[in-house]
Parts: structure tokens; C-alpha cells; sequence
């Protein structure tokens, strides 16, 4: 399956997701704040370096300058319009193209990944996650968000949307696994995004269902190895 090009959706790219979240939540805002709030939930401490990786147009940014004001913020993505599009609006993060982690040096305290796995191919995922983990401090963490594919009406958003056309889903056990092999440890995983904006009320119920297999989404957190000396 061709590849999507994400530069030639950059431009549009809150339009669509507009149009195709908008039964669950008419601001699809909603979506970004909630995810950089889940990770404040769970992490043990606050970090010093957070690195938004598949970052697209920035939306995340945002939100994290928001939650995690005393952390630097970085983003990496491999679509160079996007990266544009990201550095216009949010000038104080620093942002590069993905295939220049590896030479950066750097190590961060938190990787965060949301819908990012499923459209890098099957046979690159791997490599993916092992250079994720070795841009990580030792016990730092990583948080993955993926689509849920137990989901008939994320499966649904997913075969309707135009930049999921190669998308191909992973359960957590695979993304656990992944995480696994890279030598991440403490892995856990939780499923999000329950309730759709008629059902908002119920929004709070989410933590006490998270081990239920029914949400939107789910979140595979893991963390580093500590630095042996």
C-alpha cells in the first residue's frame, strides 16, 4: 500500500480531523488537551525534556506548553510542511525532521506518541521504537495513544478518513511488544475515550473503565532502564 504523504494534507489537516471527530466532540481540540492530560496524569514526576514524536502540524504543542510549562518542548515529524506549519505557531519548541534524532544527541524524559505507529510500515516499526528508546534518559518514559481496533466506530473514522489509508492498526499487545523488545520496562496499558460529546456527563466514569477493551483509543506507557554505571 502507497504511503500517505502527509505534506499534501498539512494545510487541511484540522478541517478533516474537524469533519470526522465532530459526533464525538465538536472541537477537535478536545482530543489533543486530552491525551497531554492523560500524560500528566500518569507520569510520576514532571520532566525536563518532552519530545512530541510525529508531532504533524504542532497540535499537541500546545497543550503541553500548557500542562508542562517548565519543560522544553520539542517536535519531530517527517513532513516538511508540517514542520513549517508547527514552527509559525509555536516559535519558543524547537522542531526537526524525524531522520535528524538519531544525530542530535539528545536524550529526553518523555517520548510521547499519539497515532503515530499505525502509519509507519509494519517492517519499520521496530527500528522505529528501538530509536525512540535509545533517545530516552534512563527511566524516562514513553506514552504511546493508538487506535483502538476492538472499536467498530474507531475502525469505521479510520477506513473513512483520507490520511488513514495506510493505516494499519496494532493491539496493545503489539505495541506492548514492541516496547518490550526495545528493553522498555514497567509497560502498561490503559483504553481512552469512552464517551462522545451527547454523553459528556460521563466523561469522569473513564479512569474507573480503563481496563475495559472499549474505548476510542488506548495508552501503552513504559519506562527506560536506569543507567547502569
Amino acid at each position: 500500500m502507497k504511503k500517505i504523504d502527509f505534506d499534501n494534507y498539512a494545510d487541511e489537516y484540522n478541517k478533516i480531523l474537524d469533519d470526522q471527530l465532530n459526533f464525538f466532540s465538536a472541537d477537535s481540540q478536545y482530543f489533543a488537551e486530552y491525551k497531554v492530560k492523560q500524560a500528566k496524569a500518569v507520569l510520576p514526576q514532571t520532566p525536563k525534556t518532552i519530545l512530541d514524536f510525529g508531532c504533524g502540524i504542532g497540535r499537541s504543542i500546545h497543550f503541553f506548553q500548557k500542562y508542562f510549562p517548565s519543560s522544553q518542548i520539542y517536535g519531530c515529524e517527517t513532513s516538511e510542511k508540517s514542520l513549517e506549519i508547527a514552527r509559525k505557531q509555536f516559535p519558543s519548541a524547537h522542531f526537526y525532521q524525524t531522520q535528524e534524532l538519531a544525530s542530535l544527541g539528545m536524550r529526553f524524559d518523555l517520548i510521547f506518541l499519539a497515532g503515530v505507529l499505525h502509519h509507519i510500515e509494519v517492517k519499520d516499526r521496530r527500528p522505529t521504537i528501538e530509536l525512540i528508546s535509545a533517545a530516552l534518559q534512563p527511566q524516562g518514559n514513553i506514552l504511546i495513544f493508538e487506535h483502538n481496533p476492538f472499536n467498530p466506530m474507531t475502525r469505521h473514522l479510520v477506513n473513512t478518513c483520507p490520511f488513514d489509508r495506510d493505516a494499519v492498526l496494532l493491539k496493545p499487545t503489539e505495541t506492548k511488544q514492541l516496547l518490550t523488545d526495545a528493553g522498555i520496562h514497567k509497560i502498561k496499558h490503559y483504553y481512552t475515550l469512552f464517551f462522545p460529546a451527547a454523553l459528556k456527563w460521563l466523561r469522569p466514569l473513564e479512569y474507573y473503565l480503563r481496563h475495559l477493551p472499549l474505548g476510542g483509543q488506548y495508552l501503552v506507557q513504559g519506562t527506560a532502564a536506569k543507567l547502569i554505571p
